[in-house]
């Protein structure tokens, strides 16, 4: 993930639009997207300060040695049960996967006839 831009150059975005330049060419000075400044100006009208929020979400990392063992004790499970299991979403349970080069194949249940 990429790091949040500094406090400062938040200050300095802001005060050089404040100073009566427009967004698009402080995006153009500062080298960073509009839709930024957009973000800041609208938190600082909401009365919001320009420090950068901490990030709650942090990816949970799984060992592959443990991805495999589950997988190789449970071979029938789904992805979204891998994931429940280990502690990962079930996308980033498909990626892991992919890059051990781990194919899930399901058999198919065929339903037996009952009827005579």
């Amino acid at each position: 993930m990429a790091k949040a831009y500094s406090l400062d150059l938040r200050k300095k975005v802001v005060e050089f639009i404040s100073q009566g330049n427009k967004k698009r060419k402080a995006a153009k000075v500062f080298n960073i997207g509009e839709n930024t400044i957009h973000r800041w100006l609208r938190s600082l009208a909401k009365g919001e300060d320009l420090v950068p929020k901490k990030r709650t979400y942090f990816e949970t990392k799984v060992s592959s040695k443990t991805l495999i063992e589950y997988v190789n004790k449970h071979p029938d499970h789904t992805l979204k049960e891998i994931g429940a299991a280990v502690g990962l979403h079930y996308s980033r349970v498909q990626r892991r996967l992919k890059k051990l080069k781990i194919i899930l194949k399901k058999k198919r249940h065929f339903i037996k006839n009952v009827t005579k």
